[in-house]
């Protein structure tokens, strides 16, 4: 099993996200429009915002992720071109990977609820999602460096059974980040008027760092799966 150079990744990480300014600007709005959508909380247009900017964070993570992987690749496309090529398989691929372990969870939170009257389930759910998150690290990082969804999630969980102890430092960053997404989203409900400048403030740079950390993350994987041998001896990156 070959080490991984994660500090050299990250340097690289850290230089392909600095020089693209235009994804940063991006991040920024739409981390801006999250967290001033609390000020219309009592209002009608709370949803409505609140679906679009949801959407928008939806669609603009796979477009951002064939961003930064072109330019690991030297490869410019436009952005209609990266959006043509990695969105609606990228979609179909999370509906594959989070729909069953949903189904299960929602089954079991019926289950236990139906069994046991003071059972909730709250959170049930979202920690379940944050476990399958981890089980899927390399998942999508494998179906961009294939350029297909297919066996990308048997390849990305194998991957990680088998270097589960060199992806520690990763598997505890994406934890981490998880928790503080998922502790946020059950916060917002406490917010008030009086102190809504503040939380504001603090959602938004929540948001915008969890992103970054979130893409950096990804950027990383990128290089540690290319850097891998391949059967034949030569590395993914040799053989491209």
């Amino acid at each position: 099993m070959n080490s991984w150079n994660l500090k050299q990744y990250l340097n690289y990480g850290l230089q392909i996200i600095r020089m693209n300014t235009i994804v940063l600007w991006w991040i920024g709005l739409v981390g801006l429009l999250s967290a001033l959508s609390l000020l219309l909380r009592e209002s009608p247009a709370f949803w409505p915002l609140n679906v679009v900017v949801t959407l928008l964070s939806i669609l603009s993570t796979p477009i951002i992720y064939g961003i930064y992987f072109e330019l690991i690749e030297d490869r410019y496309s436009s952005i209609p071109r990266i959006a043509r090529t990695y969105v609606p398989g990228y979609l179909w691929l999370i509906i594959r990977m989070y729909l069953p372990p949903i189904f299960l969870a929602s089954m079991l939170i019926s289950l236990l609820a139906g069994s046991i009257p003071a059972f909730g389930g709250g959170g049930f759910l979202e920690v379940t999602l944050v476990l399958f998150s981890l089980i899927y690290l390399f998942v999508i990082p494998k179906y961009y460096i294939n350029g297909t969804g297919q066996g990308a999630i048997s390849a990305g969980v194998h991957f990680l059974s088998r270097n589960f102890s060199s992806a520690t430092p990763i598997i505890l960053t994406v934890l981490l980040l998880e928790t503080g997404m998922l502790l946020l989203q059950y916060q917002r409900s406490t917010f008030t008027a009086d102190r809504g400048a503040i939380f504001i403030a603090i959602d938004f740079l929540v948001y915008f760092s969890a992103s970054i950390v979130d893409y950096l993350i990804f950027i990383v994987l990128i290089f540690v799966l290319k850097e891998q041998p391949a059967p034949g001896g030569q590395t993914d990156h040799d053989q491209a």
